[in-house]
């Protein structure tokens, strides 16, 4: 390097020397200066930042500052308690408080705020910290350095929740008073007082006068009003505008725009401002012309309607306002025995009416309580009953008849309903023994898919066939029902039950034990929602002790068989030898008779009579023995027997004491059956009766009720009795009885068959010391 360079290097370097210490005097002088300024700025500021927190804590909306990035640096009270964050311990950022679904608006929002430097107006929903939603209204801008560089945003934050809940109730009110008045079938129309046109009509009233709305807005009401009837409108106009009243109601005649005239209810009701003036008045129109029309029919009706009233089958009374009777029917007076005119009750008051005809009813005050309190709730009450000393169930019926706003009266009905009750709780005893019944029965239940595969089995079906439900759960019917014939069978069914028919089948199956069972099945389809099967339930009876009875039965219906016909024989032998001796002995009687023909007096003829007759009674005896044998023999061979006939015979036969009457109170009839069976019948009974009797004066009376498909007689005696413990045993007892004394041939046992085979019953009504009447039927 030369010296030349040299040389000018240190020249500048002494010039930069000289420029650095001019520089550092300078910056030394600015330092203090700026030092000074701060000290300054730094007072200043505190003044300022204690106003500042003067103002934030005591603002009366919430007031929030935040780092750019979102994140809570300070809450006021008023925000800590709307939103519910403790900014000292909880770490928030204002992202976690925006909604769900503001989230793209509050973006945009924030978006305005770091361009713009503010937002304002900001409407959205908030998540508190108890995830409750607010609404709110924020307006916010940015917090600047010395630099002019965004360091924070701060913004006020208002509650509206409850002033946007009150719009939206608001809105939703007004948008239904809109629909409401816009399609409602009453014509509305307001008007201004002052203002000669409508202000706003519906639809309803523009179609009911034929006018457009242009139209009805610039005429006045006179111009819509009949003549006749505008002195009475403009009168009560008059009175509402001046203030005498604040609404009236007219009938009156509007004309329309083609000329015709309809009758209409009309409404008007002033709306007074704050000061009490009528600013508005609002009218309804109601079209009532077939109203009106209605009316004059509904008279003419009137009397076929009361004539109809008169005679309904439920008793009715309808009472006005004021609790008077002001129609009432025949039927009501019959259901509570009132021995009175109908057209006597109209006027009467039903209070007092009530109190008198209590002790009609078998709880009298509890009648009156609930009649006076169904009177005073004034609601529809529909099925009361009603329980009356007789023994009258009567339904009471309860309608308040209201018009308008006014209550006009009450009806109220009657129906005896006693037979429908006593029906009711029968029908609900057997509802109930039947589901006792099926709830005992020994029912096992199961029900397959269309695969037979298994879905459901009650507890029933696993005691039946030994596996626990487990086992049986997804099986298939053919592999657990593993006989051929439980297969074979249950396949068949099961295409039967496929095509939608219910069935019934035996069949024998192997149990878990390996034991054989006969089962009786029936099985029906079950069917989805939409008709189509998708399998069958089964109910299974464990039938194995019924199929082992039915081959001991078979077993002895041939032993029985064969000792019947035994047993037939040995009667018909057994009749055959006794009867024998009694024509020998008839025939010696018959010659004795004839031997000594007008040498016997007369009390040796009536004894050789009495002979004749006890020889004829022992044949039947015996006869009837022979027919005992055979009784249970139905025979298909019937004739008519006249009762009365074979009656007159039967007496004749019997020894009656001097001391015993027999009465027919009436004439018997001719019924279809068996001559001597029926002769049995009769000839038994009143036999007994004789035997019984104990009386000094005996007395038999015999009679008989029609019973439209069977006759009812009864046999009725004056004798000894019989204690109820004995009626049901009393056809066994008295069979035994006979055995021994012998009086009455063959005993009540075969009364009882006699009837049996006559499809009649019998049975007996009977006190000690008091008599004994017996009733029996026998098919016409």
């Amino acid at each position: 390097m030369s010296q030349e360079q040299v040389d000018i290097l240190k020249r500048a370097l002494e010039r930069e020397r000289k420029a650095r210490k001019a520089a550092e005097k300078i910056l030394e002088e600015k330092s203090r200066e700026l030092y000074f300024t701060s000290q300054r700025l730094e007072s200043l500021l505190d003044e300022k930042s204690s106003q500042l927190q003067g103002v934030f804590e005591n603002i009366i909306d919430a007031f929030v500052l935040m780092e750019i990035n979102g994140t809570i640096l300070k809450f006021n009270d008023a925000a800590t308690k709307l939103f519910g964050y403790d900014i000292k311990n909880d770490a928030v950022n204002v992202l976690s408080l925006v909604h769900k679904d503001d989230y793209q608006y509050a973006m945009a929002s924030f978006e305005q705020l770091r361009t713009k430097g503010y937002f304002k107006n900001y409407e959205a929903r908030i998540y508190t910290k108890s995830k409750e939603v607010k609404w709110v209204h924020i307006n916010a801008s940015l917090v600047y350095d010395r630099d002019n560089k965004p360091i924070a945003a701060q913004g006020i934050v208002r509650d509206i929740t409850q002033e946007k809940a009150l719009k939206e109730e608001l809105e939703e009110q007004k948008n239904q008073l809109s629909i409401i008045i816009n399609n409602s079938p009453i014509g509305i129309s307001l008007s201004k007082t002052g203002y000669s046109g409508l202000l706003q009509i519906n639809q309803s009233l523009i179609d009911m006068l034929g006018y457009s709305s242009e139209e009805l807005k610039t005429m006045r009401i006179q111009d819509i009003t009949h003549p006749d009837d505008e002195e009475r409108s403009k009168k009560a106009r008059t009175q509402l505008v001046n203030g005498d009243i604040d609404k009236f109601r007219l009938e009156k005649r509007y004309i329309k725009k083609d000329g015709s005239i309809f009758w209409a209810k009309t409404n008007v009701t002033a709306v007074r401002n704050s000061s009490g003036a009528i600013d508005y008045q609002v009218a309804t129109i109601e079209d009532v012309s077939k109203e009106r029309e209605a009316k004059e029919k509904l008279i003419e009706s009137e009397n076929r309607l009361a004539t109809l009233v008169l005679n309904l089958d439920s008793g009715i009374i309808l009472e006005d306002e004021n609790r008077k009777v002001v129609l009432t029917n025949n039927k009501f007076c019959e259901l509570l025995n009132f021995d009175r005119p109908v057209e006597e009750i109209y006027g009467m008051d039903c209070s007092d009416a009530a109190q008198q005809n209590k002790v009609l009813f078998k709880n009298p005050e509890a009648f009156v309580e609930r009649m006076n309190a169904i009177d005073e709730a004034k609601v529809e009450v529909i099925g009361d009953e009603l329980e009356m000393h007789d023994g009258k169930i009567l339904e009471r019926n309860y309608l308040p008849i209201i018009i308008g706003e006014q209550s006009k009266g009450f009806l109220w009905t009657f129906t005896d309903v006693t037979l429908k009750r006593t029906y009711r709780k029968r029908l609900e005893a057997q509802k109930q023994k039947y589901y006792s019944i099926i709830a005992n029965m020994n029912l096992g239940l199961v029900e397959v898919d269309i695969d037979e595969k298994i879905l459901m089995v009650n507890q029933s079906f696993t005691e039946m066939s030994g596996y626990d439900e487990a086992e049986l759960l997804g099986q298939y019917a053919s592999t657990i029902f593993n006989t051929e014939e439980a297969k074979d069978t249950i396949a068949s069914e099961n295409e039967k039950r496929k095509r939608g028919e219910s069935n019934s089948y035996e069949v024998k199956v192997k149990t878990k034990t390996g034991d054989e069972k006969y089962w009786f099945v029936s099985g029906a389809p079950n069917y989805d929602m939409n008709g189509s099967v998708v399998g069958s339930i089964g109910v299974h009876i464990d039938i194995t002790a019924l199929k082992t009875l039915e081959l001991q039965k078979e077993k002895l219906l041939l032993k029985l068989e064969r000792s019947n016909d035994e047993l037939q024989e040995y009667a018909h032998i057994v009749s055959h030898d006794l009867k024998s001796p009694l024509r020998s002995i008839d025939a010696l009687v018959s010659w004795l008779k004839e031997d000594n023909k007008g040498k016997l007096d007369d009390m040796s003829m009536r004894n050789f009579e009495l002979i004749e007759a006890t020889l004829e009674k022992m044949e039947q005896l015996i006869s009837d023995v022979l027919d005992y044998s055979s009784v249970g023999t139905e025979s298909n061979q019937k004739e008519a027997v006249d009762l009365e006939k074979k009656l007159s015979n039967i007496l004749s036969m019997l020894y009656v004491p001097e001391h015993i009457q027999i009465k027919v109170l009436k004439p018997l009839p001719t019924v279809q059956g068996d001559a001597t069976k029926l002769q049995q019948l009769f000839q038994n009974l009143i036999s007994n009766a004789i035997k019984f009797i104990d009386k000094e004066e005996g007395k038999i009376s015999i009679d008989f009720d029609d019973l439209k498909s069977h006759y009812k007689f009864s046999i009725t005696d004056n004798g000894m009795g019989i204690e109820k413990k004995y009626h049901d045993k009393i056809f066994k007892i008295f069979h035994a009885l006979n055995k021994s004394k012998d009086s009455t041939g063959i005993g009540l046992s075969i009364v009882k068959k006699i009837v049996d085979l006559h499809e009649g019953q019998i049975w007996l009504e009977s006190e000690p010391k008091v008599g004994t009447t017996f009733y029996f039927t026998l098919k016409k």
